[in-house]
């Protein structure tokens, strides 16, 4: 069974120069928080990501994390956290949150669904969690982000639950999240611990939501390198560059799916 509906939905969003996205467009650009709804008969409504919120804002007001916020000035939703933009739209009860990684601009709202299931990749999680505050902040993670209960709420995904797919994803690892195919979380290495991008569809159409395996389609389709700045930032550039490579080549054997990535001005035309 198909989700019913798809949302995708803006979060915020942060000023950078397009320049280090790899993207042709070389001024100063707004990078949207892009977090998914998912609605499913059986399943539920689920989210991916969370985008931004005032926690990101608490987060950052003393050193070094402060750096984090200098670095990329961030704007907040105008309607509000994303529990107040999901009970505009009639949307109150979130079963799963699946996050695609620890960086501030994907986990920022956590706090604000208290009864939710967080689902994570669970060395990721540690693996940030043993860092001093100051290499956590080089890498995006913000611990005060997280909700004191989290790991008691959490679901956190053992790595052996990632198995090589067959047919169409046979270039990755996947996790059946549910079991019955809707919802496969797809490894995609790289970009920071334990990324993790989404396959999925509805009656209509068949979805790969690569969170940020990379920051701008066209980018990525022309196989435009990122500058060496961004090339540092990533957790493996060689691996980053390994998945941008498989999506590159899965995009081109199969049109008929929908590559879509976080901040890439490509998914602006999904958003409702």
């Amino acid at each position: 069974m198909a989700f019913d509906r798809v949302s995708f939905v803006n979060g915020g969003d942060c000023t950078q120069l397009g320049y280090f996205a790899g993207s042709a467009r070389r001024g100063p650009v707004k990078f949207h928080s892009v977090f998914l709804l998912l609605e499913h008969a059986q399943h539920g409504a689920s989210l991916i990501d969370t985008g931004y919120g005032p926690w990101f804002l608490e987060a950052t007001r003393t050193f070094p994390s402060k750096l984090y916020r200098w670095t990329l000035p961030v704007h907040l939703d105008a309607r509000g956290d994303a529990s107040q933009i999901l009970a505009q739209r009639g949307v109150t009860s979130v079963r799963e949150i699946f996050i695609s990684h620890f960086h501030g601009d994907h986990v920022a709202g956590l706090r604000h669904f208290p009864m939710s299931t967080y689902v994570y990749r669970g060395d990721a999680l540690a693996t940030l969690s043993a860092q001093s505050p100051v290499r956590q902040t080089c890498h995006g993670f913000l611990p005060a982000l997280l909700p004191d209960d989290f790991t008691t709420r959490g679901r956190a995904l053992d790595e052996s639950q990632f198995t090589s797919a067959v047919d169409e994803l046979s270039d990755f690892r996947v996790h059946d999240f549910f079991g019955d195919g809707e919802l496969l979380l797809i490894d995609l290495p790289g970009h920071a611990p334990g990324h993790t991008g989404f396959a999925f569809r509805t009656a209509t159409e068949r979805f790969l939501y690569v969170a940020d395996a990379c920051w701008d389609m066209d980018a990525l389709l022309r196989g435009r390198s990122l500058p060496f700045v961004s090339r540092l930032l990533q957790h493996s550039a060689s691996a980053y560059e390994d998945t941008q490579r498989k999506l590159r080549d899965f995009a081109a054997r199969h049109p008929d799916w929908r590559v879509l990535a976080c901040h890439c001005p490509r998914t602006q035309t999904h958003v409702d």
